[in-house]
């Protein structure tokens, strides 16, 4: 990934933290240095979860968004 691209994808998961502001899982606050970042299967930003949220997502949920090609990145 170039100089770029880490921009752009920077940029993409603070408009998804402002946009969002909550994390649809639990309610908490989200924070773009802590957030939990769903990738689509293009390697885009789609999705924000806060750690929490995404610890309670099952085992079969994550499956489920693996097989729709959705990756997870730490942020």
């Amino acid at each position: 990934m170039n100089d770029l691209e880490e921009i752009l994808r920077a940029e993409m998961v603070k408009y998804l933290v402002q946009k969002t502001i909550f994390c649809p899982g639990t309610g908490q606050l989200l924070d773009v240095r802590t957030c939990i970042v769903l990738n689509d299967a293009d390697g885009d930003p789609v999705a924000v979860l806060s750690p929490a949220g995404w610890a309670n997502i099952t085992p079969a949920n994550r499956e489920l968004l693996a097989e729709r090609g959705v990756t997870v990145a730490d942020h």
